[in-house]
């Protein structure tokens, strides 16, 4: 029985828009991923890449725009009483220029200061600890592998939100959409099975 759901924030509930290739660029080396190459390097560097990474997040987050249908699919996560989580290796300051840009409330967040970061499981663990759901019935939203792996590894059921210029293929979420509306159908999908299970009708 589905009781909560964690989503991812950048690219998920909000278009992509950091920047990355100028990023790379101000460091002055390839760097993929700049959380992870902030955390090998020395302290000194560490640091020099984090404010980087964290001036053009708040840029990011001051234009960000709301995926389709984010609106609509939380309005009926809402009235399914299902509880929420924003989960993100964006900094707490970003996440809240962007909930407070569109008007976006949720009761539990984990940014990238309160855990290890995703892939790893810890960050779903404590959203579970602090939603008081096991991740069993939990529900992990995203549009990049991370998301998926973070998932998987923590127990929860996983969503993949695909665009057109990703294509993924290593890891298998246990379902795949094209819009976030989606996520809708996803919830009416785990409802019948749990009215199946409880001898429930529909009609």
């Amino acid at each position: 029985m589905l009781r909560g759901i964690i989503f991812d924030m950048d690219g998920t509930l909000t278009k992509p828009n950091v920047d990355f290739v100028a990023i790379e660029r101000e460091i002055g080396t390839k760097v993929g991923f700049i959380i992870d190459y902030a955390e090998r390097s020395s302290p000194e560097e560490r640091r020099r890449a984090l404010e980087i990474l964290e001036r053009y997040e708040a840029q990011s987050a001051l234009e960000s725009e709301l995926n389709e249908g984010v609106l609509e699919m939380l309005e009926f996560v809402s009235k399914k009483q299902l509880k929420k989580a924003l989960l993100t290796r964006n900094s707490r300051k970003s996440v809240e220029t962007v909930l407070r840009k569109h008007k976006l409330h949720f009761e539990f967040i984990v940014s990238r200061e309160d855990a290890k970061p995703k892939p790893a499981p810890d960050p779903i663990f404590l959203l579970s600890t602090r939603m008081d759901i096991h991740t069993d019935h939990l529900l992990m939203v995203g549009d990049y592998k991370y998301d998926v792996m973070c998932g998987k590894a923590a127990g929860t059921k996983t969503v993949l939100l695909r665009y057109k210029e990703y294509i993924e293929t290593e890891i298998i979420p246990d379902f795949e959409i094209n819009s976030i509306r989606e996520v809708i159908d996803i919830i009416k999908h785990f409802e019948r099975i749990a009215a199946g299970l409880h001898g429930g009708h529909r009609v």
